[in-house]
């Protein structure tokens, strides 16, 4: 599990170091510069038994961006989003996603890439991804459910001129164990974040924040959460989560597992100091409820309506 961790980490790091590099962005008291980038990935092992409806191959789904393109992929128990969208100056703008569910042993992991860049005195860059893992799992009385898990959440961005543009990124994942026999949520765990880097403060405008269930253990570690905030050239956070869940059932259950993540990033020139926030129509709950109604939609993986919670 900390293997997983540290890949994250440095792959994170590299990937700034390179991208920075390779576009040669100096600093310039005409012409601003800003980067925002959001990843995340979620990896669950150890279930103690395997979902229903997955064929023996397993099922994947990726999507991908450049530029004003958008892409979607759509499989059995996963599906990936991804949307960019550029105007103006110098900017590069690209989303990724994978989402991965294997058989035998049962795994599933998902990931989600966005990151924008942008070069002149007026640009836009938008960058979205969204990724997906769901299972139905026919639970018998007095058996019990359980699975491991570790999630990675990084996030940075930074501005030349505070005072003529903003980067923003966001991050949001969200694990939901749902009873269909009862129609009811029994456990979760959500973690959300945002920074805006810019000169011209925003009230709330970066946070970082976590919740879990009873059921879901959480290692306490101050360590593996690190938040950079209040620069207004630069700001980032990175934070890893290791944990396990377990739950006994005393009747028959039909429960659903979906694992959602989203990441979006934003960076404009000028900035305005009116500016609104570009947190619109993002949050935990929309990112819940769009992954319930299209796997309900499919009609491939469930036999229960899970539409109507």
């Amino acid at each position: 599990m900390m293997k997983l961790k540290l890949d994250f980490t440095k792959s994170s790091v590299l990937f700034i170091s390179t991208l920075v590099t390779s576009l040669g962005i100096a600093a310039s008291p005409s012409i601003a510069a800003s980067f925002a980038r959001s990843e995340a990935d979620f990896t669950i092992f150890n279930y103690s038994q395997s979902p229903e409806g997955l064929p023996e191959s397993g099922d994947v789904s990726q999507a991908s961006t450049e530029f004003e393109t958008s892409v979607s992929a759509t499989g059995i128990l996963t599906s990936t989003k991804a949307n960019t969208s550029v105007k103006g100056g110098t900017t590069i703008a690209n989303a990724y996603a994978n989402a991965i569910f294997l058989k035998t042993p049962p795994f599933s992991n998902n990931s989600t890439l966005s990151y924008a860049v942008g070069s002149s005195n007026s640009y836009f860059g938008f960058a979205q991804s969204q990724a997906t893992v769901a299972g139905e799992f026919s639970i018998k009385a007095g058996e019990t459910f359980s699975f491991e898990f570790v999630a990675n959440l990084a996030m940075l961005t930074a501005v030349e001129n505070p005072l003529e543009e903003i980067a923003t990124a966001t991050g949001d994942l969200s694990l939901v164990l749902f009873d269909s026999t009862n129609n009811a949520v029994l456990d979760f765990f959500t973690v959300l974040s945002k920074i805006a880097t810019s000169a011209h403060p925003r009230e709330s405008a970066d946070f970082f924040d976590y919740q879990n269930s009873q059921n879901i253990n959480i290692d306490p570690n101050p360590n593996n959460f690190n938040t950079s905030f209040g620069n207004s050239n630069q700001e980032s956070v990175t934070a890893s989560f290791i944990g396990s869940y377990q739950r006994s059932f005393q009747s028959d259950t039909r429960l659903i597992l979906i694992e959602t993540k989203t990441s979006q990033v934003n960076v404009k020139a000028p900035e305005p100091s009116n500016t609104l926030a570009l947190l619109l129509g993002f949050g935990l709950t929309g990112a819940f409820l769009g992954a319930k109604s299209k796997l309900n939609r499919q009609g491939r993986l469930f036999s229960t309506e899970i539409g109507k919670v």
